[in-house]
C-alpha cells in the first residue's frame, strides 16, 4: 500500500511522486503474491492428474452411469463436492478420464509391441494378456463414446489417438526391416482385434484376426532375416 504521495503542477500537468521503498516493497508483495498463486496452481494441477487416476478406477469399477459425484468424492478421500475445486463440471471429470482410458490403452499396447516385437508370438500373446487386463478401461471408454451427453465430445481424443498410429507404424516397420506401407494393414488389423476382444470378451472374434497378423509380421521378420546374412 503506497502511504504517501507527493504532488506538484509542472506545465500545467500534475506529476505524482512515490517514495522508492514504498514502491520496492509494494514492488515485492506483488511477486510474493504472484509467486504463492503460481505456486498453488502447480500443486492444484498435480493433484487434479492424480484425482483423474483415481476417478477413472472409479468408473471403471462401477460404471459411467452408476458412479455418482459422491462416490467419486469418497474416492478421491475429499469432502461431498470437494472434487469441485479442481474440476468445473462432472462433464469435465468424464473427459479427462476418457482421455487417460486411451492413453493407459494405448501406453500398454505399444509398450508391448515396441519391446516384444523381435518375437512375434511371445508379442501376440502379450497382446492378448494386456486385452483380458485393460477390458474394464475399454468398455468404460466405449460407454463414453456412444453415450449422447458425452460422445461427441469425446471424439477429439479419438482422433487424436488415429493421428500416432503413423508414428507406431513407422516404428515397427523400422525395426522389421520393412516398409510402412507393408506393415501398415497388419497394425492396424491388430488394433481393431485387441478393440474387439476388450468389448466383447470374446475369443472367437480375436484369435483368426490375431493369427493373421502373426503370419503376415512373422514373414517380414524372416524376411529381414534372410536379408541381413
Amino acid at each position: 500500500m503506497i502511504l504517501k504521495i507527493y504532488n506538484s503542477y509542472s506545465s500545467n500537468r500534475l506529476i505524482y511522486f512515490v517514495k522508492p521503498d514504498i514502491l520496492l516493497r509494494e514492488t515485492l508483495d506483488n511477486a510474493q503474491k504472484w509467486g504463492d498463486c503460481v505456486l498453488r496452481e502447480e500443486k492444484k494441477a498435480e493433484k487434479r492428474k492424480d484425482l483423474v487416476g483415481i476417478c477413472l478406477d472409479c468408473f471403471v469399477e462401477k460404471g459411467l452411469t452408476v458412479a455418482t459425484t459422491k462416490d467419486l468424492c469418497k474416492a478421491a478421500k475429499l469432502q461431498n463436492g470437494g472434487i469441485y475445486y479442481y474440476f468445473s463440471t462432472k462433464e469435465e471429470i468424464v473427459l479427462a478420464c476418457a482421455e487417460e482410458a486411451i492413453s493407459r490403452i494405448e501406453k500398454a499396447a505399444f509398450a508391448i509391441v515396441l519391446e516384444d516385437i523381435s518375437d512375434i508370438k511371445s508379442m501376440m500373446d502379450h497382446l492378448g494378456e494386456l486385452a483380458d487386463k485393460m477390458s474394464p478401461t475399454m468398455r468404460f471408454l466405449v460407454s463414453v463414446c456412444v453415450s449422447r451427453e458425452y460422445g461427441e465430445k469425446v471424439k477429439p481424443s479419438l482422433v487424436r489417438l488415429a493421428a500416432r498410429y503413423p508414428y507406431y507404424t513407422g516404428r515397427i516397420a523400422e525395426i522389421l526391416g520393412c516398409t510402412d506401407e507393408e506393415v501398415a494393414p497388419f497394425v492396424h488389423l491388430s488394433i481393431l482385434a485387441i478393440n474387439n476382444y476388450m468389448i466383447f470378451a470374446e475369443r472367437a472374434l480375436f484369435d483368426p484376426q490375431i493369427e493373421a497378423v502373426k503370419k503376415e509380421l512373422s514373414r517380414l521378420a524372416e524376411r529381414k532375416g534372410r536379408n541381413n546374412r
